[in-house]
């Protein structure tokens, strides 16, 4: 939550602002979205080495509670999409948010049927590589829109 905080912020700070601003600030919130991708993926590693015993009915209720939140907010964003960089940043990085938050349902609904707690690491590990995807997507489409700029 306070990586999307973040996020909206950016955005909302490069608002009326220049597009090698609104460029910079979509390579922050890129970067952001890299950074917690890797803190996800070394989570998953970290469960895996220690262990970890997911709940799954727990799982489930937080992740469909973010998914109505990041939904209408995808929703909402998806007008201004196109509007520049710092939006579009904005948008993957809540789309980024709904598909983490389908895995975790999903992961979430394996293990309460099945009790393959295994698929918590490997759909983390699979979110974390997702979401640093996402993140260096977000930071070559901001270098683009500096180049530009120029």
């Amino acid at each position: 939550m306070f990586a999307d905080a973040v996020a909206y912020g950016i955005a909302l700070a490069a608002i009326d602002r220049g597009l090698t601003f609104r460029a910079r600030a979509a390579t922050m919130s890129g970067s952001v979205l890299a950074i917690l991708g890797i803190g996800v993926l070394t989570d998953a590693v970290r469960r895996g080495v220690f262990g970890s015993a997911p709940e799954s009915q727990v799982i489930m209720v937080g992740a469909s509670i973010s998914l109505a939140v990041n939904a209408t907010v995808l929703y909402l964003l998806g007008a201004y999409r196109k509007e520049g960089v710092h939006l579009r940043a904005t948008w993957i990085f809540t789309k980024v948010d709904v598909i983490a938050n389908l895995a975790v349902i999903l992961s979430g609904a394996i293990i309460w049927l099945t009790g393959f707690r295994l698929v918590d690491l490997i759909v983390g590990a699979a979110i974390g590589l997702y979401v640093i995807k996402e993140g260096f997507e977000i930071v070559g489409e901001a270098k683009e829109a500096r180049e530009e700029a120029r």
